[in-house]
């Protein structure tokens, strides 16, 4: 439960590690399309180390997102919940 609300919550952390590393919503979009583009064809189309790159940005995102939370919860948990 705790950490549903902590995802809720830091709902503006996402947004602004989102713009500090995708810019705007259209950086995060083609990193989401390259994510969901098989490898395969982005080598066809000659696109492979941008596919690589921004599948390697959103995947750092994601990571630094998930630790943001499991960081606070660990915090909540030892500062509030101690027994």
């Amino acid at each position: 439960m705790i950490i549903l609300a902590l995802v809720i919550l830091n709902i503006p952390l996402y947004i602004g590690l989102g713009w500090v590393m995708f810019h705007d919503w259209s950086g995060f979009r083609e990193a989401l399309k390259y994510w969901l583009t098989p490898d395969i064809i982005s080598l066809f189309r000659g696109k492979a180390l941008e596919d690589a790159w921004q599948e390697l940005k959103l995947l750092i995102f994601f990571v630094v997102c998930a630790l943001c939370v499991l960081g606070e919860n660990q915090l909540v948990h030892r500062l509030f919940l101690q027994e």
